[in-house]
């Protein structure tokens, strides 16, 4: 896992030529002026949706992780709460399901650190962690993010 602002987000074009690419996406489109939905930047290797939705408590939120690609999420507008657990150990109580990338959690409150991100402000979750997103900071808010879905070998 990996945070800070977007005037740090050029850094981490090294890991990959797809990081490469939807960094470059990132830092030259006015993302805020997209309108929801999934847009293909390098087909399946890299893409991006654009999520409004209203943040919820953590109880409604399962932690989870991807296989196939790493996110780069990026907040829009609003604040929105992650919770962060290394995936060594853990076994997921919903399955991983390859055709949707993604295995679900049950995780005890003391398994997760939360880091609260505002607009301006990105994450980036590997295949190696288990993140819950979508948490509210004091309360359910409106928020605008970016997900970039970025291919791992």
């Amino acid at each position: 896992m990996i945070t800070s602002s977007l005037a740090q987000l050029h850094w981490y074009k090294t890991i990959s030529p797809w990081f490469a690419k939807a960094i470059g996406y990132a830092l030259h489109t006015d993302l805020k002026a997209l309108e929801t939905g999934k847009y293909e930047i390098d087909g399946d290797n890299v893409f991006v949706i654009i999520n409004e939705y209203i943040t919820r408590s953590p109880d409604e939120c399962d932690p989870e992780s991807h296989r196939e690609y790493a996110d780069i999420q990026i907040m829009l507008t609003g604040t929105e709460k992650f919770g962060y657990s290394p995936l060594e150990g853990k076994e997921p109580s919903i399955p991983y399901d390859p055709e949707k990338d993604v295995a679900f959690y049950s995780l005890p409150d003391e398994e997760l650190n939360y880091i609260t991100l505002s607009a301006g402000q990105f994450i980036i979750f590997f295949p190696s962690d288990i993140h819950q997103p979508e948490v509210f900071r004091t309360q359910p808010a409106l928020v605008k993010k970016a997900v970039f879905k970025v291919a791992v070998d």
